[in-house]
């Protein structure tokens, strides 16, 4: 690693030059234009003297602990799924029909509902790409992470409202697609949801390999392939309920280790941090001695970082197309039942924010206030976390964040496994090759359809491990080639206008108009000396034109076209002509009446809208005044976020179980005790179903979003 350049400030510790010569370092050197090159270590742990990086190529674990949590703990924990998805079914009666599989019988409440949202949404970029941010950007990082890519969860819960309300029947949003446009909007939206899916997987295989690698000693390609098959077996054998189980346990274990983490940072013993206090006196130091480019004052305690904010942006952007593109999202709307689907949401957003916000804000800050020896190399492959982790708590610490990686990997995994699953059977299998297929033949092909998936994404993951794309590249770079989807797919319910040959248009010119704009963009503005092309593509100006570019000019386009040519749904596309294969009364039963969905449906307008404005507007504009933090404000700034990650991880715990209780009452008791009566449930539904029709024959459901004609 090069010097880094500067002056060591008189008001840091010690000597460092005189560190370095008493160690017996050969790479300490003179700066011509100071008394040191200054290099990490500042604070001068004599663990690090010498060291050219963190890790170094040492691992802190031998390779079997990487096998044991890639492989053993990933079968067994699927077993433990598998065996609490057959309890299920024994002891509740649950019927294994193909509809269950992929819709897990859209019973799902709210707090499983939310507890999904929080585990699909939380990638291995958001444990490690979160706080690499926060290492570059300072407090900033943090949260343009949490609040760029809460919001997208916020405003989806207004197509589950939609999605429950104008097209009850679906399995997937390709399948609205095709019954509103027909085939040809159908395919090209087919292949944006694949490329979704495969961009999400390739980040979890690279982050995931990354971390087992430099902690384990695991070579990267091979863990790149192991890392898919340990949620392959109990997603092929429990489907979407098996995922949502595992997703509760994958949840809880990744929000209690985040409050150990921020506790131990901000409460714990420990040199240079333990306090709020202390924390910002050493990025006071850290920030004199290696300011941050375009940070107010070069300091990292300012939200006033024009890169952040160029972060942020291409955060918010690329992340709409990760959720709103993205089936397994649709997948968790579709299994909820319609009240839970909007609340599902809304709460899973604001829990999914303490996420990156909390842990960023502990981990990802300490790495810079112990002014630890991590790379620029180590930091964009997400290692800043493993990092600090082992340095406060040793080999805990390492194997904890390892612990909560193989949760991370495992639920938003075995979520992409399935809603690719869906996407093969329904919208491949059944729309193209047998119309007429069997649930049995569903269940067969969406079992195939995981196994290979899973095994193909192992090879990809060894194919970018070697052409070098790292995990944050990928990330920044998602929105360029996903973002012009977003419009279009919202449109489909939102909006009667909306017209296929305009959804197409918008999607395919944004694609093509956002790589245009990136690469020439790159190209342009670069030293071609200094910087290769691939280099300057990951520049955070570079990405953000690309993915303003993406979202502006397909939403402009789809518009206008839509003007021009407009469509006149009627929504009975959607409602009526979207079969379902086998029985199943929950795609009908509305538990809430139309009076009761529409409150629903002004409430998450309300709710979703105004905290979208607070999270990406009013919050960063009341911290503007604030300039570089004082100790108090950022005292402030730290006890916020770490109540809302207890908040977070109590109702996370709590909710699910809490609203369970009759289905686990019922398995402890053998069936002898359950919440319902089943045969009086099954005549509410028989009834609720009636009326419903009735209401249906009776009345129209031709409504926009806005009720404008």
């Amino acid at each position: 690693m090069d010097c880094l350049k500067g002056i060591f400030p008189a008001e840091a510790p010690g000597n460092l030059l005189q560190f370095y010569a008493d160690n017996g370092c050969s790479n300490a050197v003179i700066n011509s234009t100071g008394p040191i090159c200054a290099r990490r270590n500042y604070f001068q742990f004599p663990e690090y003297a010498c060291k050219e990086s963190f890790f170094g190529g040492e691992p802190t674990f031998g390779q079997w602990v990487g096998y044991v949590v890639v492989l053993a703990f990933g079968l067994l924990f699927g077993g433990f799924t598998i065996f609490l998805v057959w309890l299920d079914q024994k002891v509740l009666k649950t019927e294994n029909t193909s509809e269950w599989f992929n819709t897990a019988g859209r019973t799902i409440k709210t707090g499983l509902t939310a507890s999904v949202i929080v585990s699909q949404w939380t990638w291995a970029a958001t444990l490690l790409q979160s706080s690499n941010v926060a290492f570059k950007y300072g407090v900033s990082g943090p949260f343009w992470y949490a609040s760029g890519a809460t919001i997208q969860v916020l405003l989806f819960g207004i197509l589950a409202i939609l999605v429950k309300r104008r097209a009850p029947t679906c399995h997937t949003f390709l399948e609205i697609v095709r019954a509103r446009w027909g085939t040809p909007a159908h395919v090209v939206f087919l292949f944006f949801a694949f490329l979704t899916n495969i961009i999400v997987t390739s980040m979890l295989i690279l982050g995931g390999s990354a971390v087992v690698n430099a902690l384990c000693g695991v070579p990267t390609d091979l863990a790149s392939f192991l890392i898919p098959l340990g949620v392959i077996a109990y997603t092929m054998a429990g489907g979407l309920k098996a995922t949502f189980v595992a997703s509760y346990f994958n949840t809880a274990v990744i929000l209690i280790a985040l409050v150990i983490f921020a506790f131990k940072v901000y409460t714990g013993p420990g040199e240079r941090v333990g306090s709020a206090s202390a924390v910002w006196e050493s990025l006071e130091t850290v920030s004199r001695v290696e300011p941050v480019a375009k940070n107010k004052g070069g300091n990292l305690l300012t939200i006033l970082s024009l890169n952040g904010f160029f972060f942020g942006l291409t955060n918010i952007v690329g992340n709409f197309g990760t959720v709103f593109v993205d089936q397994s999202y649709w997948q968790s709307a579709i299994a909820a039942t319609p009240s839970a689907s909007w609340r599902g949401y809304l709460l899973g957003g604001l829990c999914w924010f303490a996420i990156p916000f909390t842990l960023a804000t502990s981990l990802g800050l300490a790495g810079n206030a112990l002014s630890l020896p991590i790379t620029p190399d180590e930091a964009g492959q997400g290692l800043v976390p493993p990092a600090v982790a082992q340095h406060l708590m040793g080999k805990g610490g390492a194997f904890l964040i390892l612990l909560m990686l193989f949760m991370a990997v495992t639920s938003t995994g075995a979520a992409e496994q399935i809603a690719v699953s869906s996407l093969v059977a329904y919208d491949v299998y059944r729309a193209y090759i047998k119309p007429d297929c069997s649930g049995r033949e569903v269940i067969l092909i969406s079992r195939y359809a995981i196994c290979a998936f899973g095994l193909l994404m192992g090879v990809l993951g060894i194919i970018l491990n070697h052409i070098g794309v790292s995990l944050g590249w990928l990330y920044l770079a998602m929105g360029n080639m996903i973002g012009s989807a977003v419009v279009p797919v919202a449109m489909a319910l939102c909006w009667r206008k909306a017209s296929g040959v305009a959804a197409i248009a918008g999607a395919v010119f944004g694609l093509i108009a956002a790589m245009c704009t990136w690469l020439i963009y790159s190209a342009v503005d670069r030293d071609s000396t200094t910087t290769t092309l691939f280099q300057s593509t990951g520049e955070d100006a570079h990405m953000l034109s690309g993915n303003l570019v993406a979202i502006l000019s397909s939403a402009f386009i789809t518009t206008v076209v839509s003007l021009i040519r407009p469509d006149d749904c009627d929504w009975e596309t959607t409602t009526k002509q979207i079969p379902l294969i086998e029985e199943d009364p929950f795609a009908h039963y509305n538990a809430d009446t139309e009076e009761q969905m529409m409150r629903a449906m002004k409430f998450i307008l309300t709710w979703g809208v105004g905290l979208t404005f607070v999270l990406v507007v009013v919050w960063p504009v009341l911290a503007i005044p604030a300039g570089v933090f004082s100790k108090g404000y950022f005292t402030f700034w730290v006890a916020i976020s770490i109540t809302w990650g207890i908040l977070a991880c109590l109702a996370m715990l709590l909710l699910p179980l809490w609203e369970a209780k009759g289905a686990i009452l019922g398995v402890l008791s053998n069936g002898k005790i359950v919440k319902w009566d089943a045969a009086e449930h099954a005549e509410k539904v028989a009834e609720a179903k009636e009326k419903a029709l009735e209401r249906s024959a009776e009345e129209g459901d031709g409504e926009d979003l806005d009720n404008d004609e």
